[in-house]
């Protein structure tokens, strides 16, 4: 069970398997402003139903753009369609269907899990290797733990020390270096110096505290071990020098941390916002959200401030309008840090402005206003999503189904569970009976 106590750890009090009308709390973390983020969340979600008894006593199936059905709603789980392919479970065996409705299954394995490629993970007596679609070994099964293949590499686990493979078997780096399961992208891992040679380098620190290595101190056991990226060629290209490092670039931008500060580097590892703040996002329209003295504001690449520090949260600028939340209140301020919209619902919390609406939330209850604060679409849903081009995905009355930016239901998409549509085919749920 080692592998689920890791995959705790990579969710949010695993929000990401639970269902009823936490669909709506799982699409809604899925649109979140959060890079990189989409391909552990029906990973975790598959991997617990899995290795847990956990029974909704749900059949999943597909509709298409229209909402007639085309996947019968059979399957225990089915995950959104990944390069062709929806991960399945049924009658508790692992496998895949594919959109012409055709499934294959493997009961000589305990999971199976594919989504890039046609390579896929498979977990067999406790030991992970990778297989094909016919289900023929492509890589053996020698790993106690590994993740599914992601943009050409995937993260494995052997005697202890994670490593990566590319897709003939080949371990990507050498064991000198330390890594996590955090997975290649832009062809760049983040490492870390390994023990022993941190024990040999710890006498390089500078006079003022900082360290090139690690945080050490004399009788301090625990070692700080320090984050820098490696590309897949062994060539490193920042030096092991920050406590945590977002390992991807947003924008042309990174965050780093130091000493419980975060920062920020630019595509040459310059750094041009100063490791001064609690906190920094990823950035968006050339502004940065930062947190400073416990309150959030926003500023520029210049580290300018935009917005004042004076918001106990903040989002990004949306059409315009940002939402902000001051002293359990939320309303929204434009550019000029103008309340344009003062706190006057209980606001959902994903309530950005999409097609100059945004979703609010009263008395439990979900509905949509208009950039005045005006309600638009009537406060009377059970749960809703921001809207997604045209058209919200809501539940009244134990069925969701989606509607326009009328407040009018769409026809033919009415189930007790629908996921957001993603590609050719829409997932949704019923209930078993």
């Amino acid at each position: 069970m080692k592998k689920i106590t890791l995959l705790f750890l990579l969710t949010v009090n695993s929000v990401f398997s639970q269902l009823g009308s936490n669909v709506y709390l799982i699409e809604g973390m899925r649109i979140l402003p959060n890079i990189e983020h989409d391909f552990n969340t029906y990973y975790n979600d598959l991997m617990y139903r899995a290795f847990s008894s956990l029974k909704d006593s749900l059949k999943y199936g597909f509709t298409d753009s229209k909402g007639k059905v085309v996947i019968t709603p059979k399957y225990e789980y089915a995950s959104d369609f990944y390069n062709g392919k929806s991960n399945i479970i049924s009658n508790n065996i692992p496998g895949i269907v594919f959109s012409n409705s055709k499934h294959k299954l493997f009961p000589e394995y305990r999971l199976t899990f594919w989504y890039e490629s046609d390579v896929g993970l498979a977990i067999k007596e406790d030991q992970s290797g990778f297989i094909n679609i016919e289900g023929e070994v492509i890589i053996p099964f020698e790993y106690e733990d590994a993740f599914p293949f992601y943009k050409d590499y995937a993260s494995i686990k052997k005697n202890g020390k994670w490593n990566y493979l590319n897709y003939r078997g080949e371990k990507v780096f050498n064991d000198s270096l330390v890594f996590s399961y955090r997975p290649i992208i832009d062809n760049k891992a983040i490492f870390m110096i390994d023990s022993i040679k941190v024990e040999k380098e710890k006498k390089i620190t500078g006079k003022n505290g900082s360290r090139t290595f690690i945080e050490y101190g004399y009788g301090i056991e625990k070692i700080q071990l320090k984050e820098g990226l490696i590309d897949t060629d062994g060539n490193i290209v920042l030096h092991p020098l920050y406590d945590e490092i977002s390992g991807y670039f947003h924008n042309g931008y990174m965050r780093i941390r130091n000493n419980g500060m975060t920062g920020i580097i630019d595509q040459n590892y310059k750094v041009i916002i100063p490791i001064m703040y609690e906190d920094i996002s990823d950035i968006k329209d050339d502004l940065f959200l930062a947190k400073s003295k416990n309150k959030w504001g926003m500023i520029n690449i210049k580290n300018q401030a935009v917005i004042p520090f004076e918001y106990d949260k903040i989002r990004h600028f949306n059409e315009g309008l940002a939402q902000v939340l001051i002293k359990s209140s939320i309303g929204y301020i434009n550019k000029k840090n103008m309340k344009v919209i003062k706190p006057k619902f209980d606001f959902n919390a994903l309530g950005d402005f999409s097609n100059r609406l945004a979703l609010v939330k009263k008395n439990e209850k979900y509905g949509y206003i208009n950039t005045v604060g005006e309600i638009v679409i009537p406060i009377t849903y059970t749960a809703g999503l921001p809207f997604e081009k045209k058209y919200a995905l809501v539940e009244k009355d134990s069925m969701s189904f989606r509607i326009d930016r009328k407040g009018e239901k769409i026809r033919g998409t009415t189930k007790p569970y629908i996921w957001l549509k993603r590609g050719k085919l829409q997932r949704f749920a019923e209930k078993d009976e």
